[in-house]
């Protein structure tokens, strides 16, 4: 399979939301990356397969078929829980280019370290690849530095502890600013004039 073409002038596109189980974390992904007609999911839980957002595909044959002769949809790599795999997940998505990628849970396949070698690099260069990506996870202290230090955009629901006062730290803002509610939630928009950098706001569904 081939890589996409390299385009330099296409903007950071890395959001990392954290946040506590059922704080609201993945029904922000779905609602804010819309309906992407080309997405990959790193969902070993197939939590976007159940809601009807993705077909799964179990095994690196059929991911490498996806990547190599589809044009478009939306598919979860429902997969044994492991670096190894996560990293191959993270070179599909390199290569197919051009969609939205969104990976469940970090902190169960990467360490607070530097992020696995094809993560990282989804990370760092996926941009120029018109890639989208979304990282998430309830325990951002266990997760790779290298989402934080990339992302443009940083989304923090609930948390508590150690986990809130890392985040507070690497948001720039007391812990006391943190939500305490379900489905609230603080963004860091490093793009965003100083004055609008941080801002809380909540999510809401629709009837």
């Amino acid at each position: 399979m081939s890589a996409p073409r390299i385009d330099v002038s296409l903007d950071n596109n890395l959001t990392a939301v954290a946040g506590m189980s059922r704080s609201g974390k993945s029904a922000f992904v779905k609602r804010d990356m819309g309906k992407p007609a080309r997405a990959l999911f790193w969902d070993p839980d197939a939590e976007y397969v159940e809601a009807g957002i993705s077909t799964p595909v179990y095994d690196r044959r059929a991911l490498l078929e996806v990547v190599t002769h589809r044009k478009a949809g939306r598919f979860s790599y429902v997969s044994p829980v492991n670096t190894d795999e996560f990293n191959f997940w993270s070179l599909a998505a390199l290569h197919w280019g051009h969609c939205t990628a969104v990976a469940e849970e970090t902190s169960d396949v990467t360490h607070p370290g530097k992020a696995p070698t094809y993560w990282g690099q989804l990370v760092r260069r996926g941009a120029k690849r018109g890639i989208a990506v979304y990282a998430v996870t309830q325990f951002p202290g266990e997760s790779d530095k290298t989402i934080w230090r990339n992302a443009r955009r940083v989304v923090c629901f609930q948390l508590e502890g150690a986990d809130r006062a890392y985040m507070a730290k690497r948001l720039g803002v007391q812990v006391e600013r943190f939500p305490s509610e379900k489905f609230h939630y603080l963004t860091l928009d490093r793009h965003a004039p100083e004055a609008q950098r941080v801002t809380l706001a909540r999510l809401t569904f629709r009837k």
